[in-house]
């Protein structure tokens, strides 16, 4: 009895810890098709060994043993987007996660900030209105977030979605693109230095590659103008551009089928080394990767879908390369993992099989684990055809030992292992989600007098209950009801004028002179002068001597006139 009466009282005082059950949340975390492996393992080794195992089943057991090692048996997905996430980003501390998308915004995650409860971002930001991103990358601090939109101007985030700096556009008039301080087409590829955190490079339909310094806004470091071959000099396209490991050469790729490489110490005129046939012509090569300072991988999207594996030291021919990686999303990527060892890529659908997300063996470029998503369903209940899914952006993140994909469906899945990776969408799975305490739910404080009064006086009633009218109370009966009002009394004070953002206005008085003339009264602007322009008249100087006194008869008033203003003045 006594144990029974014990156990009703708190064996503590403060603030509790709860207890999670984290073997209960990763199996319900775990991939569906990584559950049958791990059933069909458990089975094959009940069974003891088969005798008379033949050499495909050696390469089955390696390919398992191969897949143990990869971050891909449990998965988290936010589905914040409404079209094709097209642009990602993870800091280098994996605490922040950046994605943009086709429906024009970037959604700014912060890991440790949500539950499994609540998978939304913290701040939601629109660069460019009605321009979707091409690529995001967060700085080697991790204290900004570059913006490629699709428009010729990048842009710098905070980490908390503060916009930092807009760079200039060029003068679309001027035919030398050496001569002009910026892109004048759109942007498709951004990328931060290596080593320099203030340095990062772009390339662009206007057929340059600009390395910009990023507390420069006004103009870029360096300009290289990329002249095609194969258009017999002409302007080309630059579709992907990247740096080399030192930061010492820049790469680039252009739909002439030409990859280029750059010396950033000059001269800028012509590439130290270039191939005009690496890729077919028009194939768009949407990312460039380099695994060593010699050693770099290019991928190309559309129906062909090539990934390519290059030597810089032999740059005639491919060392590898595979097709059927077919991609109808321009923006698509891949990724290396922490260890080099490994290739992960998405794939778009067909009318048999729905897009995958795939990881390759670097040495041969061969499939290790091909992986499924779930279609989504209409709004009307049915399932979404597989050619419509593809897998478009994905990251592997070194620090977290996570992979994150971005779908063409608008969702983000955030793939790792309990084994193996550590933080990032662990920590989301691990948080405890937030008791509601009676104090979070506002309407518990709702006093429910001052809440009829302001329902009737939205319907044009006397405004309190008690009969008398709104209109003839005080300013200070009517504070006092206010703040009795549920409504008023949780909206908040508006912003003083001065402190609104006015961006144009802001421009306008840092990069136009005298552009502060239009915030003085005219008035007092010309009175300052009147004392001058009595002792010294500039236009009227020449009257002096021939007209000294006026010549205009004065307008008297009518009598009546005159008595009806002194009777208003008097009133």
């Amino acid at each position: 009895m006594d144990d029974d009466l014990a156990d009703m009282f708190p064996k503590g005082f403060g603030k509790q810890a709860v207890q999670v059950d984290k073997a209960a949340i990763y199996r319900r975390l775990q991939r569906a098709d990584w559950a049958q492996r791990v059933a069909g393992l458990a089975a094959k080794a009940s069974a003891g060994p088969a005798t008379g195992s033949d050499d495909s089943d050696l390469s089955d057991d390696s390919s398992d043993d191969e897949m143990t090692e990869l971050p891909i048996s449990h998965e988290i997905f936010l589905k914040n987007h409404t079209k094709t996430v097209s642009a990602l980003s993870i800091d280098p501390q994996g605490t922040r996660m950046a994605t943009g998308s086709f429906d024009y915004d970037m959604n700014l995650y912060d890991f440790s900030g949500m539950d499994m409860r609540a998978l939304t971002p913290f701040r939601t930001v629109e660069p460019v209105e009605a321009h979707h991103i091409h690529e995001l990358g967060f700085s080697h601090n991790g204290e900004h977030v570059l913006v490629i939109p699709a428009s010729s101007q990048a842009k710098l985030y905070t980490r908390d979605g503060e916009e930092v700096a807009e760079y200039v556009r060029g003068d679309m008039y001027l035919r030398d693109m050496n001569n002009t301080d910026g892109h004048v087409a759109e942007i498709t590829s951004g990328v931060w230095h290596p080593t320099d955190k203030n340095v990062f490079v772009t390339g662009s339909l206007d057929s340059t590659v600009r390395v910009w310094d990023a507390n420069v806004r006004r103009k870029q470091r360096t300009v290289i103008v990329v002249k095609s071959k194969a258009s017999k000099g002409n302007k080309t396209r630059v579709t992907a551009v990247n740096w080399a490991p030192d930061g010492k050469r820049v790469a680039g790729a252009c739909t002439d089928g030409s990859l280029s490489f750059w010396s950033t110490t000059g001269p800028h005129s012509r590439p130290t080394q270039t191939l005009a046939t690496a890729h077919a012509a028009e194939d768009w090569v949407s990312s460039i990767q380099f695994v060593d300072d010699n050693t770099f991988l290019t991928r190309t999207t559309g129906d062909a879908g090539v990934l390519k594996l290059w030597d810089a030291r032999n740059f005639k021919t491919p060392i590898l390369q595979r097709g059927g990686l077919a991609s109808a999303v321009q923006q698509a990527n891949f990724a290396l993992s922490p260890d080099r060892r490994h290739i992960v890529l998405g794939t778009s659908g067909s009318p048999q099989q729905a897009g995958q997300l795939h990881v390759l063996d670097k040495s041969d470029l061969s499939t290790v684990a091909a992986l499924d998503f779930p279609l989504p369903q209409t709004a009307a209940g049915t399932t979404v055809g597989p050619a419509a899914m593809s897998v478009v952006k994905v990251v592997w993140h070194a620090e977290l030992n996570q992979i994150a994909a971005g779908l063409s469906t608008g969702s983000v899945h955030l793939l790792f292992s309990d084994r193996l990776s550590k933080g990032g969408a662990m920590v989301v799975a691990e948080k405890a989600p937030k008791k509601r305490h009676i104090d979070d739910e506002i309407t518990a404080d709702i006093d429910l007098d001052a809440a009829a009064a302001a329902a009737e006086r939205m319907m044009g009633g006397t405004g309190s209950g008690s009969g008398e009218n709104y209109s003839q109370l005080t300013a200070a009966q009517r504070a006092a009801r206010e703040r009795k009002d549920p409504i008023k009394s949780h909206k908040p004070q508006m912003p003083h004028e001065g402190m609104r953002s006015m961006p144009a206005r802001d421009h306008v008085d840092k990069n136009i002179a005298l552009s502060g003339m239009r915030n003085e009264d005219p008035r007092e602007a010309l009175l300052k002068y009147a004392k001058i322009a009595e002792e010294d008249p500039m236009f009227f100087k020449v009257y002096e001597k021939t007209q000294p006194k006026k010549i205009l008869a004065e307008i008297e008033d009518e009598p009546e006139e005159a008595e009806e203003r002194e009777a208003k003045r008097r009133r």
